[in-house]
């Protein structure tokens, strides 16, 4: 519902109230700030409310909610939106960006950053360099996974079994294995779908802006991403953590981008059919 309502201008008030409503699902704020930004992008919304706007936007960047901190950063520094009179100084962004943890809220950092660097008239920032050995490969474990290892993710759509691909991807596999067996993607959804392109879950959050407290070694073997290519999602070299998605059809502009650490074998069909919100009921190793 707030998606759709980020086409009609006139719902800002409810719109605003939802989003910074306490104690709501996580989601809940995500997709009201999207559609808050949407709204301010629509030929009718009225030139009178964006003083409104740039409070919304400026309590976002303070509430402390990763997805809600980069969403409203990014929208301060369109300049199609035209807010920097009205957000003069970025004393909040700064504020805002010093609260956040690295590697987890690295996206989020990122968002604040461009827009401090775009309120100052400076250069861009060069990202933080991702610290790839705060989660070294778990050499012991990679030992006990047998080459061809399946591991079964069963959704509310049906099954699909994957075989993980330990010899080009131990370090991404071995920490996979690891959050399965403390049953971490149990009770997940898929947060992304894009028709003919990718099936995405494993988000803690629920939204897509959600990671572990740990990022990975980016693992770049002599693999492809054809159909059925599982990957793990990331904001740059080594900062891949703890989603993954699959793929609808051979994507090349992937390849030597993304670790591949997994390959569909079996629920092709599943992955086609799931939409956005449909549940993982769990994952688990399987002979």
């Amino acid at each position: 519902m707030l998606k759709a309502l980020g086409e009609d201008p006139a719902a800002f008030d409810f719109v605003q109230r939802a989003t910074f409503t306490p104690g709501q699902p996580l989601v809940v704020g995500t997709y009201g700030m999207e559609a808050l930004v949407a709204m301010s992008r629509q030929p009718t919304f009225p030139a009178g409310r964006y003083p409104d706007l740039a409070l919304a936007l400026r309590q976002g960047v303070l509430s402390r909610d990763v997805a809600v901190m980069g969403t409203a950063a990014e929208a301060i520094r369109d300049p199609k939106l035209n807010l920097r009179k009205l957000l003069p100084s970025p004393d909040f962004l700064i504020q805002a960006r010093d609260q956040l943890t690295l590697p987890r809220d690295l996206e989020a950092w990122q968002s604040l950053q461009q827009t401090i660097d775009f309120l100052q008239n400076q250069p861009a920032t060069t990202a933080p360099v991702a610290k790839a050995a705060t989660h070294p490969i778990d050499w012991a474990l990679v030992s006990t996974i047998p080459a061809g290892q399946r591991v079964a993710v069963r959704t509310s759509k049906g099954d699909v079994v994957l075989r993980l691909l330990v010899e080009q991807a131990p370090g991404s596999v071995a920490s996979f294995v690891e959050l399965t067996q403390q049953g971490f993607y149990n009770g997940k959804n898929f947060h992304r779908v894009v028709p003919n392109f990718v099936a995405q879950g494993g988000c803690p959050r629920g939204d897509g802006w959600g990671s572990s407290d740990y990022n990975l070694r980016s693992e770049f073997a002599d693999v492809r991403y054809g159909e059925g290519a599982v990957g793990l999602a990331s904001a740059g070299k080594d900062t891949e953590s703890c989603q993954w998605f699959i793929t609808h059809a051979p994507t090349p502009h992937l390849d030597g981008r993304y670790t591949i650490f997994a390959q569909v074998v079996q629920g092709m069909d599943v992955v086609s059919r799931l939409d956005i919100g449909d549940r993982i009921d769990r994952v688990e190793l399987i002979k």
